[in-house]
């Protein structure tokens, strides 16, 4: 889901640009120096959707919740309750909140920023789909909203820390033709904590602290600001955190880490999530509709021996949910590393011996999206497939994946649940409504699993829900939609004089910025 970039002398360049270009008009110590793998391409509320993303919504806008370590805080929200059947939720909000012009966040920004992201149907709405539509938002008054949804959703409340609320004066006096998405691509409309300063893809993004910010901050000290850095190799992050040119880097290498934590005032943090790897197969595609080419294809990936060629902890998926996930299913029948029933399912296929072409698309300059590649070509090999090596930046990535017509036979994607409950990575991923997104670049379509997944999530029957669910894993698994292969711990280098820092489960490789702040930082 990352990445790639290369000289590490330009980095220093643009680091030290950084620091001079703050010197004038904040204390250089209190700007914080993020070295990045990705870019921050699109900060559009409605249609953005990755790690680097997450991080810049954050920052740039505020939500009725926030995921706050492990756990969902209210933030816009002031107090709230819902229908015994979780189908009404009704929120009462803070007063105060502001935008960044002034003006005050009201129950209508929420229901215009809600039905927004319901009419553009971009990524994000995902989580909302089918539960919602253009009536289920309603403002009450100034400060309360209500949420009627079309049917009961129990985990709605973790939904919410991903409505960012928008300014409608500014999307509207920017509306254009397309509902603002052009003007919001690269400019806020927030009430966050931070505000956008220079904006340069593929090189650096600065986010600038919100004078007078009308939440506060978490701590007495707080940023003035902080420079997102494009590092796309692991290399640079780590020089640069040693050399003092950047305070994090959020994706250093595993056999990196004994340099930075041996290092004087340097830190890792290692923390287990649910980030998981898999390689997506396209189902509608030219060979891989073919369940058999899926199946074997799937064979021939040595499991076992990934946790020892990736250079950080990583554990072999027992199917399509992590064990250490809400709804994981015991005992699935899943593919193990195995070349004759590699060679038995193609032999099924109109390809019997093999002698085509498969493409493998990763992150550019990604060794851990690589290395699965150069695994799957070896094994491949041994049934006379060849599998095309073909690096993308992500967001060509991401484009690959909006039609059947433009996905490439295989492509490595690395997912992570938005929320604790099983519909934060089954729907997304499985249900054939979200084809266009990069979680769902399998293309996969069955109604049976279709219809399990969309009555799961409308029961408030917790263990109701999870029986549905583990019925529709069972139907993925034996359609062999992916290969999946790991979850990977999460791991991220600090400068011991960043303070502040909480891991989240949601996003386990950056950090909640606003609740940073700085101690003795050169």
């Amino acid at each position: 889901m990352f990445y790639g970039f290369k000289a590490t002398s330009r980095l220093v360049l643009v680091a030290i640009a950084a620091v001079i270009f703050f010197a004038a008009p904040v204390h250089a110590s209190n700007i914080l120096l993020y070295g990045g793998n990705q870019d921050i391409d699109n900060i559009d509320p409605a249609t953005g959707e990755n790690y680097s993303i997450n991080a810049a919504l954050r920052s740039l806008y505020d939500a009725l919740f926030i995921n706050r370590g492990a756990r969902v805080e209210p933030h816009l929200v002031q107090s709230w309750e819902a229908s015994d059947d979780s189908s009404v939720w009704t929120f009462k909000l803070k007063s105060g909140a502001v935008f960044h012009d002034g003006s005050p966040v009201t129950a209508d920004a929420v229901v215009y920023s809600f039905n927004r992201i319901l009419e553009i149907s971009g990524p994000p709405s995902w989580r909302w789909a089918g539960i919602a539509d253009a009536n289920t938002a309603q403002a009450l008054d100034d400060h309360t909203v209500r949420f009627t949804l079309t049917q009961p959703f129990a985990p709605f409340i973790g939904t919410l820390p991903q409505l960012f609320v928008v300014n409608p004066a500014v999307v509207e006096a920017n509306r254009g033709d397309d509902f603002g998405q052009s003007y919001l691509k690269g400019t806020s409309a927030g009430s966050g904590p931070f505000t956008q300063g220079r904006w340069e893809i593929g090189n650096l993004y600065e986010f600038k602290a919100a004078p007078d910010y009308w939440a506060g901050w978490r701590n007495g000290s707080h940023l003035d600001g902080f420079m997102w850095i494009i590092q796309r190799d692991a290399a640079t992050q780590k020089n640069s955190l040693l050399a003092g040119e950047t305070h994090i880097a959020d994706t250093i290498a595993g056999s990196d880490r004994d340099d930075v934590e041996d290092a004087a005032g340097k830190v890792v943090y290692i923390n287990d999530g649910s980030m998981a790897n898999t390689l997506k197969m396209n189902n509608q595609g030219k060979y891989t509709s073919d369940i058999n080419l899926r199946k074997a294809v799937a064979h021939a990936m040595n499991y076992a021996a990934l946790p020892a060629m990736q250079d950080i902890p990583v554990t072999v998926l027992p199917g399509p949910t992590a064990a250490n996930f809400i709804g994981y299913v015991e005992g699935l029948d899943i593919p193990t590393y195995d070349i004759d029933k590699a060679r038995e399912y193609l032999s099924k296929t109109p390809w019997p011996d093999g002698g085509i072409s498969l493409d493998y698309v990763y992150v550019t300059d990604f060794p851990r999206e690589e290395v699965p590649g150069l695994m799957l070509l070896e094994g491949l090999s041994k049934i006379n497939i060849t599998l095309n090596m073909v690096p993308m930046l992500w967001p060509d990535m991401v484009a690959s994946c909006a039609t059947p017509e433009t996905g490439p036979d295989l492509i490595n994607i690395y997912t992570l649940p938005g929320y604790s409950d099983p519909d934060a990575h089954l729907y997304n991923q499985y249900h054939s409504s979200q084809w266009g997104s990069f979680n769902s670049c399998s293309f996969y379509k069955n109604d049976k699993v279709d219809d399990l997944l969309s009555r799961a999530r409308a029961l408030p029957d917790l263990d109701a829900r999870l029986a549905l669910y583990a019925d529709a894993q069972r139907q993925i698994a034996a359609d062999q939609t992916s290969v999946w292969m790991y979850t990977e711990d999460a791991m991220i280098g600090m400068d011991e004089c960043v303070k502040g820092y909480e891991f989240s489960p949601m996003y386990p490789i950056t950090v909640l910025f606003q609740d940073l702040y700085m101690e003795g930082c050169n």
